[in-house]
């Protein structure tokens, strides 16, 4: 759990913004989620993503377990166009995942 003080040039920024200044690796929508689910409160109540802080408001952020992925990679062939020691150039075939994400896996 971390907790932090708002100071008085922090005044009028909302929540979501100042944790964003705060946590810079946490993305705004992670923040938001974080907020709506009462992992961030402001002096110990849950508050809108949209709320404007003021000075000496005490922000809490409850830390969230990180969540394990399982994945398993594939051997699939690939059109490599061109390779040296620094560059890999691949032409990807149309619908091809690269990356997981929350429509494909």
């Amino acid at each position: 759990m971390k907790q932090y003080n708002v100071k008085k040039e922090e005044e009028n920024i909302r929540i979501d913004k100042i944790i964003g200044n705060i946590e810079e690796d946490i993305s705004r929508t992670t923040i938001q989620r974080m907020i709506d689910e009462g992992n961030i409160l402001v002096n110990d109540k849950k508050v809108r993503p949209s709320y404007k802080v003021v000075e000496g408001d005490l922000i809490t952020i409850q830390e969230e377990e990180p969540i394990e992925i399982d994945l398993v990679p594939q051997d699939i062939p690939l059109d490599i166009v061109y390779e040296d020691e620094d560059i890999l150039i691949v032409n990807k075939e149309k619908g091809m995942v690269v990356h997981p994400g929350a429509r494909k896996s």
